[in-house]
C-alpha cells in the first residue's frame, strides 16, 4: 500500500514537469545600419554666444543626417 502511494506520488511529481510552460522573454535587438550620410564636425565650446550658436547648427546639421539615414527626410546642404 505505501509502495503504491510512493508510486503515484513520484508519478504525478514526474508529470506535473511536463505541465509548466516557460514564458518566452523578447529583447530588443538593436542592429547597425550603413548609412552614407558623414557627420559634421564638433565645434569648439569655449563658453561665448557665438560657440553655443555654433553648437546647435551642428546638433541640427546632426539630426538631418540621422533622418536621412532613416530614410525619413533627404539630406540638406550643408
Amino acid at each position: 500500500m505505501f509502495t503504491k502511494c510512493i508510486g503515484v506520488l513520484l508519478i504525478a511529481f514526474i508529470f506535473t514537469g511536463c505541465g509548466i510552460k516557460p514564458d518566452p522573454v523578447y529583447k530588443e535587438v538593436l542592429t547597425p545600419i550603413r548609412c552614407q550620410a558623414k557627420m559634421p564636425v564638433k565645434p569648439a565650446n569655449d563658453g561665448s554666444f557665438e560657440a553655443h550658436k555654433n553648437k546647435m547648427v551642428y546638433y541640427l546639421r546632426c539630426e538631418s543626417a540621422l533622418k536621412y539615414c532613416l530614410g525619413l527626410t533627404p539630406l540638406k546642404g550643408d
